[in-house]
């Protein structure tokens, strides 16, 4: 049951980590620099204003990422995984 429990757990993880790519974080390297250029083309903004943006979009990813359903359901298997390695231990 200890060896379930291991593979439960890597699983979970590794959906864990896909979920917060695809819901939270996305592909934003990708399109960094296109970002960067858009930024430069604007008028200049204030620190502030610059500082209230990164937070905001950074607010917009972490709601994504708990309403996935993907990270959920990986939470769930890495409780369930502790769980049985306590239980087999």
């Amino acid at each position: 049951m200890a060896s379930f429990a291991d593979k439960l757990f890597m699983i979970s993880l590794i959906l864990l980590m896909v979920s917060v790519v695809v819901s939270g974080v996305g592909f934003q390297f990708l399109k960094w620099k296109s970002q960067v250029e858009d930024e430069l083309d604007e008028e200049p903004k204030s620190s502030s204003a610059r500082k209230k943006a990164a937070m905001d979009r950074q607010d917009k990813s972490l709601k994504r990422i708990g309403r996935s359903y993907l990270f959920w359901i990986a939470l769930g298997g890495m409780l369930l995984s502790v769980v049985l390695s306590l239980l087999a231990g």
